[in-house]
């Protein structure tokens, strides 16, 4: 009976392939008249509103990219869009083309491998998502119907993410631009998609349609990638790349290996920055000079001329270009986006796309951070040197990104452009050196690590994350002096934003200032970071010194006397939620287990948790000095203190150790808050203490 149901299946399939194959139609038949042919390497067949692309019988086998762009519309501009991605050209019968995408996630590295065979039998790959072939042409090429995936499709691109753009109208789509180039073709759509209206409504880029439809440019390319040997450079978790993680079957003869190999360009040829003929011509220098910076890095490594950066003319299409920079009125901001083999973490095309507007809150950034040392910012709020210098400074540190690295590792310092650093072309070393005479990935990564070993022993910084990096550079102190200077810029903000000149209501004041009291908040919290560090005793007692010279006992306030007097903002209502950032940081678990464990060490110049807390109310209850005035914002300071330890107790209840030790210090706290219930000189701050006491009185019984 079982042999019975395996024949009918048998013939079944038989069946549906000479179906499918009798549904392939004789190419006489398939042309018609009015039928145009874009010749070239996938040749395209256009019919009135009906696309075919051809597939030529050498290239079944091949592996092709399939990506997608906004070229311009709802005010964008060449916005990269997620693409169908890196796919191979299969053919399982004559009458069908499949575009399958290979699981790499698992893999066998050694070619020379003796499990390699057995490993390709147990991992077939799925053939992927199939086309049937209309007809073959005349040079036996298979011929596919993508009408559909260019007008209304969404899996070879898709712009999902821009929620913004809202439903497609697909009767309105057309195919207005097929461009053949050397490395496959290119196909421009016009698409038509609703809109939020009123966020369009006094927008003169747009152009409403009677049905509320708005048209939208996307050009889909289709890539055919070259044959070559695969040139995968495994990583080191010492030197930060973006990478590819997968399982190597060939490492250990007994079980799977947990590797990762990292993202990077081939550079057997110069990388052109394209930038865009609408972007601004006032910052192409600025933009030429960030990108070439990273020049130095590869001529470290023997590479000359690695990138460059030209104007784009009319002739070039951006969507067929490997990098390309925009400038658009959307979305502020900078963003960088590539694509990579996802076999070999060869980067394959990238996008640097700067949304108009984002310069302001640089600048606002950088006058509030660097105005104190900066002349040319106090002079011109928007100083067109610094904007440009700005610029430059955030394309170098995108470009590192589309290098394939974590980030710049280097910093500007104020009224300095980013510079590629040492510990930079350290990492371009890595990732870009060309090592002659290795056999295999393997061999090129031990003479890395031996590289690693000899360059960099001491070269820490390198190695660790950004925040165990501020705690090497003496932060603490580094953000007394932020503080100091913010607050010079503060108290002159008004003169700076007005110049002179009659002001807006206030409102450009007003939005400066709140970022200033918010950074001033975070500032504090930096320094709070100190405390339950690895630093040094000294330097933890310093940070809680810090807190009370620029925060419970400032003498000088972070103030601007025009926005206080006029009333245009109430400063402590945007810094007391920073204040609350600032006690949980004090009083977590993290900091609090930390200073315990440093109670333990037998070193006595150790910074441990009785350190802590005798700083603490040394600073914010004056040391319980019933003779020290308390002012009413140093009073709404202890109550958010009080408030966020009594949430930290809660939270930190299955920490039972934490929670047991800030228990037992609070009862410390309210034994004293008692006292000064009754002996405080101040009226306001005896009763505000007797409210205290019974807010804590919740944990525990209170002796009198």
């Amino acid at each position: 009976m079982k042999e019975r149901k395996y024949v009918i299946f048998i013939l079944l399939c038989v069946a549906a392939s000479l179906q499918a194959q009798n549904s392939v139609k004789p190419f006489d038949e398939f042309w018609v008249t009015g039928m145009n042919k874009f010749d070239g390497v996938f040749p395209v067949y256009v019919a009135e509103k009906e696309v075919y692309l051809e597939i030529p019988e050498k290239y079944i086998g091949r592996e092709i990219e399939v990506n997608g762009q906004i070229d311009r519309g709802f005010d964008l501009l060449n916005r990269p869009v997620d693409g169908l991605g890196v796919v191979r050209i299969v053919s399982p019968d004559k009458a069908t083309i499949c575009f399958q995408k290979p699981f790499y996630a698992e893999r066998i590295l050694d070619e020379t491998s003796a499990y390699q065979s057995s490993f390709s039998l147990s991992n077939v790959q799925p053939a992927g998502k199939s086309y049937p072939v209309v007809t073959y042409s005349k040079e036996r090429g298979a011929v596919i119907r993508i009408t559909e995936h260019l007008m209304d499709g969404d899996d070879w691109f898709s712009y999902n993410n821009y929620g913004f753009i809202r439903s497609l109208v697909p009767e309105l789509s057309e195919v207005t631009k097929i461009h053949p180039f050397e490395e496959g073709v290119s196909l421009t759509i016009r698409r038509y998609h609703g809109a939020e209206s009123e966020r369009y409504m006094f927008s003169s880029s747009t152009v409403i349609l009677p049905d509320g439809s708005m048209p939208l440019e996307v050009t889909c390319v289709i890539r055919l990638l070259p044959r070559k040997r695969d040139r995968i450079r495994l990583a080191d978790y010492r030197i930060p790349y973006q990478t590819l993680r997968f399982k190597d079957y060939s490492q250990d003869p007994y079980c799977m290996a947990e590797d990762s190999l990292i993202l990077r360009w081939d550079m057997s040829k110069t990388l052109t920055f394209y930038v865009d003929t609408l972007f601004p011509k006032e910052y192409f220098q600025a933009v030429k000079e960030g990108v070439s910076a990273w020049n130095t890095a590869f001529h470290k490594v023997g590479i000359h001329d690695a990138l460059q950066v030209k104007y784009a003319n009319k002739k070039i299409i951006p969507a067929e270009q490997r990098a390309f920079i925009s400038y658009d009125l959307k979305m502020p901001g900078i963003k960088s986006d590539l694509t990579h083999h996802p076999r070999t973490g060869e980067i394959l095309s990238c996008r640097l796309n700067i949304g108009h507007g984002f310069l302001k809150g640089r600048l606002d950034d950088y006058l509030l951070s660097c105005g104190a040392s900066d002349p040319r910012i106090l002079a011109d709020r928007y100083s067109k040197e610094v904007e440009k210098e700005l610029l430059q400074n955030e394309i170098t540190e995108e470009i590192g990104h589309l290098l394939g690295l974590r980030g710049s590792l280097s910093e500007s310092s104020c009224g300095t452009t980013l510079k590629v650093g040492d510990d930079d072309c350290l990492a371009v070393y890595f990732g870009y050196h060309p090592f002659k005479g290795c056999e295999n990935c393997y061999d090129e990564r031990e003479q890395l690590r031996q590289w690693i070993d000899h360059h960099l022993p001491d070269r820490i910084r390198l190695f660790r994350s950004s925040e165990e990096e501020k705690l090497d550079t003496g932060f603490s102190k580094d953000y007394a002096i932020r503080i100091s200077d913010l607050q010079t810029v503060v108290s002159r903000l008004d003169k700076i934003v007005y110049k002179g000149k009659k002001g807006d209501r206030g409102s450009s004041l007003n939005d400066i200032y709140r970022k200033a009291i918010r950074l001033y908040g975070s500032y504090l919290v930096e320094i709070a970071k100190a405390v339950g560090s690895s630093q040094p005793a000294e330097i933890q007692h310093q940070a809680m010194l810090d807190l009370d010279t620029y925060l419970f006992h400032p003498a000088k306030k972070m103030e601007c006397a025009y926005v206080k007097e006029n009333l245009l903002e109430v400063r402590n209502h945007i810094l007391y939620p920073e204040l609350v950032k600032l006690f949980k940081q004090l009083l977590s678990v993290k900091t609090i287990s930390a200073l315990r464990l440093q109670a333990l060490r037998s070193d006595r110049k150790a910074y441990d948790d009785i350190d802590f807390f005798q700083d603490l109310y040394e600073g914010l209850f004056n040391g319980f000095d019933p003779s020290s005035a308390v002012t009413y914002e140093q009073m709404d300071m202890q109550l958010i203190c009080l408030e966020t330890w009594l949430d930290m107790i809660q939270e930190d209840a299955k920490h039972n150790g934490m929670a047991k030790r800030l228990k037992d210090e609070l009862y410390h706290l309210c034994g004293r808050l008692e006292k000064l219930s009754t002996t405080h000189p101040q009226v306001e701050v005896r009763d505000m203490y007797i409210l205290l006491v019974e807010r804590m009185s919740q944990y525990f019984h209170v002796v009198s």
